[in-house]
């Protein structure tokens, strides 16, 4: 397995919640950007296609170049005719559609411009997790399934984008609930922030039944409410400002760098590259 080499590129460039995500207030630095570059550059998918991971505030869109790790400011989400709203979670298709949810809308969202089209004013729950998964990781064929989580139970539910109706498909088991985001990435799996005594402790959701196996002990962040991946790593971004990087395989995580923002959720395309 490569994962080593690969970590130890992560760390010389260092040298990459619950259900209510907090009181709807602005950010801290509106419409200053973050991070440390222009974030012009991009990552390439496993089509060659390019790839950026995303991530958000309550009311503003980031996008962060996978590779250098630098962090650009989108735009602030457009409501349309809602008129005002607070993203709490996104996700991105292998077509490289984002679908948003706040806590009772669904949102067709434009990574371009972070322009939003509502789609269903009846979301079926309160999730603060929500992700994509490839369709052959539920037995199924086809176009990908949403899926998202919370922090009152364990049950991952299928969302319908369309009319916000929420079906249960699976539950990570035990005490396991929420505490923030899950990923799922094709070849990858799907990996979910869970709550632990040592920050939030990353878990592995098996195939089918979204059973939770917990890795390690702690990441030593709390409220990591964005989660994504890319290659061999794990991206996490906290309501605090940290925007770090874990490994999927201890389950260690290490701050990349903290920034002015409260992230509220984060997504790549389950098409992002996997190299182990």
């Amino acid at each position: 397995m490569r994962t080593t080499g690969l970590w130890l590129s992560v760390v010389l460039l260092c040298a990459c919640g619950p259900a209510t995500r907090g009181d709807d207030v602005g950010d801290d630095d509106m419409g200053s950007g973050s991070g440390s570059g222009s974030g012009s550059g991009s990552g390439s998918g496993s089509n060659g296609e390019t790839v950026f991971v995303y991530a958000h505030t309550a009311t503003t869109l980031y996008r962060v170049d996978p590779d250098t790790l630098q962090v650009q400011m989108i735009a602030p989400f457009g409501w349309g005719s809602v008129g005002s709203d607070s993203m709490t979670d996104i996700a991105v298709d292998k077509n490289g559609e984002m679908i948003g949810i706040s806590y009772s809308r669904v949102y067709r969202v434009d990574t371009t411009n972070a322009q939003t089209t509502l789609l269903s004013s009846s979301l079926g729950g309160t999730f603060n997790g929500l992700s994509f998964v490839p369709a052959s990781m539920l037995g199924l064929t086809g176009d990908d399934v949403l899926v998202g989580t919370n922090n009152a139970d364990g049950r991952v539910m299928r969302i319908d984008p369309t009319t916000g109706q929420a079906t249960q498909v699976g539950n990570m088991g035990g005490a396991f609930t929420s505490s923030g985001d899950l990923v799922a990435v094709d070849g990858f799996g799907t990996a979910q922030t869970v709550p632990g005594s040592n920050g939030d402790v990353l878990a592995k959701l098996a195939p089918n039944t979204f059973a939770a196996t917990s890795v390690g002990s702690g990441t030593g962040y709390g409220q990591i409410w964005g989660v994504a991946f890319w290659k061999s790593t794990v991206f996490g971004f906290t309501n605090q400002g940290y925007f770090v990087v874990s490994d999927p395989m201890t389950g260690t995580a290490m701050n990349v760098q903290q920034t002015n923002e409260m992230w509220w959720g984060a997504a790549v395309t389950t098409t992002a590259p996997v190299i182990f």
